[in-house]
């Protein structure tokens, strides 16, 4: 349902997409911010953002996504350190998620949740990614605001709260049991507590039928990933693979709405 204050989708198409994009690229920067400092223990809010090595404060335009990356060259202009990729990367993916998303739902209460969803599904994956672990910020915190705002029930919100308590209460428990599942199989910890907190903020936002279908999607693609690492990369079944980003792919399935094949939808 579209906002009703002022109705976005009246302007011109091409500066809608293009404002969308944008405002993608600009919040894609401040997850980068909370993907370097959140599993650090650092304020996201402050100090100013800096060079990681020299520390020097970067200047204004040096915050300009994208854009900074390429008049740099990827480095520091001050003491010539390499800048990760990853940076332009997380900029570059948030605003593809958000003008892919604003082209499904349109200028909507859907589209402004399911943004901020993905936005945390960013911000979940590459510090798993990097570190092996989910915050609870990010899980707990997440879970929490989805059921809350699901509870006090904001107008033409995506999923009510009963469909939002259930969604979330599958997701945890329904992971958690397939954690316990592995250990006695396997006699060693394959999924973390992490997924399992992920997986009840994931019910809480897409319901049951989007947990299926996030396991199903992530559990697929996790094994082909381990399979591939194994005949190319000569690894071990053992090899640690985090889980957290192949269930951010299969959440955005379900919210792309690209698990009907599923349901006979």
């Amino acid at each position: 349902m579209s906002f009703e204050f002022f109705d976005f989708s009246t302007l011109p198409s091409s500066f809608q997409y293009i404002f969308i994009f944008c405002v993608g690229l600009c919040v894609g920067s401040f997850l980068n911010v909370v993907i370097v400092r959140l599993p650090r223990g650092r304020s996201i809010v402050s100090p100013s953002s800096r060079c990681g090595f020299c520390k020097t404060a970067l200047k204004a335009w040096m915050n300009i996504p994208v854009f900074s990356f390429m008049a740099s060259g990827g480095q520091c202009s001050h003491c010539g350190y390499a800048y990760s990729f990853r940076y332009t990367m997380v900029e570059l993916l948030t605003a593809v998620l958000f003008l892919s998303i604003y082209s499904a739902y349109g200028w909507s209460v859907e589209c402004l949740i399911f943004s901020l969803f993905a936005a945390a599904l960013v911000v979940m994956s590459f510090i798993d990614l990097e570190f092996r672990i989910i915050p609870d910020t990010i899980s707990l915190g997440g879970w929490a605001v989805a059921l809350g705002l699901s509870l006090i029930q904001i107008p033409h919100y995506p999923i009510d709260f009963l469909p939002s308590l259930l969604g979330s209460l599958t997701g945890f428990v329904g992971f958690w049991g397939l954690s316990r599942l592995y250990y006695l199989v396997n006699l060693e910890e394959g999924l973390g507590g992490g997924d399992v907190k992920l997986m009840g903020f994931i019910g809480a936002v897409i319901g049951i039928q989007g947990v299926i279908t996030t396991i199903l999607v992530g559990s697929l693609l996790g094994s082909l990933v381990g399979i591939l690492f194994m005949v190319f990369f000569k690894k071990t079944k053992r090899f640690p693979i985090p889980f957290g980003p192949f269930l951010a792919v299969g959440a955005l399935v379900a919210v792309f709405q690209l698990d009907r094949i599923f349901w006979g939808q």
